[in-house]
This record gives structure tokens, C-alpha cells and sequence, in this order.
């Protein structure tokens, strides 16, 4: 399933007007009653999730959902323990082979490192013209030969053994007639290309890419466009254009610098295209550190305003995300659990504290805070959300020690561990009135928190004196 994580897909269009029905059903008896949601990734860079539909399994366990769609796409089924992938072509039906139900663990879901097993989910129906079928039986043979062959391979160029390998496979499925499966087989076998002459950055661009159509619902077009292009400005183009690129790069309008520079050469005259590279170099190029925040930002922000292309404006939107995720003066992710929601904590700071009250290093930090709460309190809110795997012992330490702030249990909301980046216990965030981040990691009770709260009663003293 390691190539799943590899190549998954995404553009999932929905167009009611030009679509096919889905049908998706089975029969799973350890699933009853059980609400099943099914997903695609937004984008094949970010892999932000979309919700498009959710079924109720019976009590005898059957269950039946009906999809539109106007193309071939990827989709998965989170169940518990399992990322479960299913690709789906317009007006076809699946009955499909969910695997036993396994759910996430208390402790599995409250560990940031946990990363759920991902499966191709089995057909019942399905015949050897299955697209399921030929994509698992090609990849079964395509990544053992990578795996066992790959010093024969790698920079061999026309000495490659991938070059008969290629040829064999090509002949073996010359009578396919699936033409998604037609273009996943041509871009898997450009992957064996690119490894053959991986420096060889315009033989791969005119034989795959120039000219050729942008096919990212493919998720071996997208795979090999990754290494092609990945780092594109820090690599092929900076080598080609390395005095204009840097002026561009200081300039107040690098972006439009950068595509004016791009429109000069023949490969990149589509203008989707020539977004879709500036995009996702200049995101790896900040992602190693070759590009500031700021200059990423700026690139990425104004593609986004000039675009008329949809993908490549949310492909922006989801990159500018991440890379403001936590920063000092970008909005901290919003929470709701119970009556606790971050648009209630909007008059004051807001100290927010990841704990587990087995932990030792929290309940010694509860001392603490009690200090700071009573020092600070009229300025700064205190917020403590436990992550306790076991939910009768966070109770039992509630009813026994009263604390001069709420605490609360995370419930149902684990995706906020990954949400403020938690990876330890405690860990703790600074939100200010507006419900932007501070700091994040911000210093525990032990480590001089204390002079920021001071600074916040400061300056919430001179705001007061001027009115």
C-alpha cells in the first residue's frame, strides 16, 4: 500500500448536470450500524481531505451509497484502524470487501505519531477489466522489479534493465482498452525513465510532459511529476535562468517575474501548467529552506490572486495554510468541545494547555499555573484540554483536585492534537484577544511564561489609561 501513499489522486468534480452514478454497496456484519464517511484529497500535494458522502450500515450490516461523477478518481474510506482506497469510474458499480472493523485504540487516537494502515479495498464484482484489478496487478509487478533491480536502474540510462522490463509490460497490456489505466501504465513506466536518466531533465519534460495534457486525477502522472518538478526553481531553472531568476526573487513582483520568465520557453506556455510549477517549487523551495516565509508568501499569494484556474487557487490556499500554520499573527485553529470554543476567548489572552493528568510534568505544571492564574488571570485566559487515554481516571482526577480554571477532556476532538502541532505532554499555546497565535510552542509555567503575561497586563493598562 506504500505506493497508495505515493500516488494518490485527487479533482474530484462534481457536476450533477454531466455526471455518472456510482454505486457503491456490500455486506459487512462488524460494521453494523456504523456511519461510514467516504473522502477524496483536494489536492495531491496537500492531500487536504473533502467529504462527499456518508452511509449508514445496517443493523445486518448492508449498506449501499450512490456517488456522482464526471471522472475517474481515488477515494478512501477511513475505518478506525484503515485508510481504505477504491478507485471509481463514472457509471459503474462496487461491491466492495471491507475489512474486519479494527478501531483506533484510545491511546492510538491521542498519539500524534499514529499513522493509520492504508489499503486497497477489495472488489467482489469485479473482473480482470477492473481498474481496481489492473492498477494492483501492474504495481505488483512494477515496484518488486524497482525494489530488486534499482542498481540496474539507476542512472543506467539505455543500459537500464527497465528498458525490456518496459517494453514486456507495455506488449502485456497493448489490449487493455481502459484509458485511465492506458495512462497510468505510460507515467509508471516514465517513473522507470526518469530513474534510467534522472538528470536528464528535458528528455522526461518533451516525452511526458510538453505539450502533453495536465492529467493530476492520475496518480502516476502525479508521482512523476513530483520528481520532475519538485524542485524546479532551486534546480533545472535556476540553472537556466540563474541571473534573471535571482533579480526576479528580490524584486517586488517575483511571481509575475517568475512567470514572465517561464512564458518565454515552449514547455510552459499553458498557463495552468506554468502555475501549477510555480506553486509547488516554490513550496518545496521554502520547505528546504532555499525560500523565506515572507517571499514564499508573496509569490504564492499573488498567484492565487491571478489565477483563473480552480485547482491551482485552492492548491495556493491549502499551501499559504501550511505555511502559516502556528505562526505569530495568523489565526490559531479553531476548537469547539462542549460550551469551550476559541470565539469565546476573544476578549482576552488565551494560555492553552495540551496536558494528561497521569503525567507527572503536567500535574506539577497545575501547581504552577494556579500561581499564574491568580497573578494574571484578570488578563489572560486559562484553558487546560486533557488528553487522557483513559476517560474514568481524567474524571476521577477532576472530582479530586479542583483547579482555578476548566479542564477538560479532548473527546472526540484528537484532530486537535495535530491541529496545534502536540507533540509531547504538556504542551502549551499563547493566543492573543484576536485569536491569532503568539507563540507556539509557548513556554510552560516553569520557564519565564511570566514575562509575557507581564508585558499582556502592561499593555492591557496602557489601553485602559488612554480611554
Amino acid at each position: 500500500m506504500r505506493t497508495i501513499l505515493l500516488l494518490s489522486i485527487s479533482l474530484f468534480f462534481i457536476n450533477s448536470a454531466f455526471a455518472d452514478q456510482v454505486r457503491i454497496y456490500g455486506r459487512n456484519a462488524s460494521y453494523a450500524n456504523s456511519k461510514i464517511e467516504i473522502k477524496y484529497h483536494a489536492d495531491v500535494f496537500t492531500y487536504s481531505e473533502k467529504h462527499i458522502a456518508e452511509f449508514v450500515v445496517d443493523a445486518e450490516g448492508n449498506f449501499s451509497v450512490k456517488l456522482d461523477i464526471d471522472e475517474t478518481n481515488l477515494v478512501f474510506l477511513p475505518l478506525g484502524m484503515y485508510k481504505a482506497f477504491l478507485y471509481v469510474e463514472p457509471g459503474k458499480e462496487y461491491e466492495i470487501k471491507l475489512p474486519p472493523k479494527k478501531e483506533l485504540t484510545p491511546v492510538q487516537k491521542l498519539n500524534p505519531f499514529f499513522e493509520k494502515e492504508e489499503l486497497l479495498i477489495g472488489v467482489a464484482n469485479a473482473d480482470a477489466s477492473d481498474l481496481n484489478i489492473l492498477i494492483r496487478k501492474l504495481d505488483d509487478k512494477v515496484d518488486p522489479f524497482i525494489n530488486q533491480n534499482f542498481h540496474k536502474i539507476y542512472r543506467r540510462k539505455d543500459k537500464s534493465v527497465g528498458i525490456q522490463f518496459s517494453a514486456q509490460l507495455k506488449e502485456d497490456h497493448k489490449a487493455v482498452a481502459n484509458n485511465y489505466f492506458q495512462d497510468y501504465l505510460n507515467y509508471r513506466l516514465g517513473f522507470l525513465e526518469y530513474l534510467a536518466y534522472p538528470t536528464s531533465f528535458r528528455k522526461i519534460e518533451e516525452k511526458y510532459f510538453e505539450n502533453k495534457e495536465i492529467k493530476l486525477n492520475n496518480s502516476a502522472y502525479t508521482s512523476l511529476y513530483k520528481k520532475q518538478y519538485g524542485n524546479f526553481l532551486t534546480g533545472f531553472f535556476s540553472q537556466k535562468e540563474s541571473s534573471e531568476l535571482k533579480t526576479a526573487l528580490k524584486s517586488e513582483s517575483s511571481y509575475r517575474d517568475i512567470h514572465e520568465l517561464m512564458r518565454n520557453y515552449p514547455a510552459y506556455k499553458n498557463v495552468q501548467f506554468r502555475e501549477l510549477i510555480i506553486a509547488t517549487s516554490v513550496f518545496d523551495a521554502f520547505t528546504r529552506k532555499f525560500y523565506s516565509r515572507k517571499k514564499s508568501l508573496e509569490i504564492l499569494t499573488d498567484l492565487k490572486n491571478h489565477s483563473t484556474n480552480d485547482y491551482n487557487i485552492n492548491l495556493c490556499t491549502n499551501y499559504i495554510t501550511k505555511i502559516t500554520h502556528l505562526q505569530k499573527n495568523y489565526p490559531a485553529p479553531a476548537f469547539s468541545i462542549g460550551d469551550h470554543q476559541l470565539a469565546n476567548y476573544k476578549e482576552k489572552y488565551l494560555y492553552l494547555n495540551f496536558c494528561n493528568t497521569e503525567s507527572y510534568p503536567c500535574v506539577q505544571d497545575f501547581k504552577e499555573m494556579k500561581k499564574l492564574k491568580k497573578q494574571f488571570g484578570e488578563h489572560v485566559e486559562f484553558l487546560s484540554i486533557a488528553c487522557d487515554w483513559d476517560v474514568t481516571k481524567f474524571l476521577q482526577f477532576t472530582s479530586k483536585n479542583k483547579l482555578d480554571w476548566p479542564i477538560i477532556h479532548i473527546g472526540d476532538q484528537q484532530n486537535l492534537i495535530g491541529a496545534y502541532g502536540v507533540k509531547a505532554y504538556p504542551t502549551y499555546i499563547l493566543i492573543d484577544s484576536k485569536g491569532n497565535i503568539v507563540k507556539a510552542p509557548a513556554q510552560g509555567p516553569k520557564e519565564n511564561i511570566q514575562l509575557e503575561f507581564i508585558k499582556i497586563a502592561r499593555d492591557a493598562v496602557r489601553k485602559a489609561y488612554k480611554k
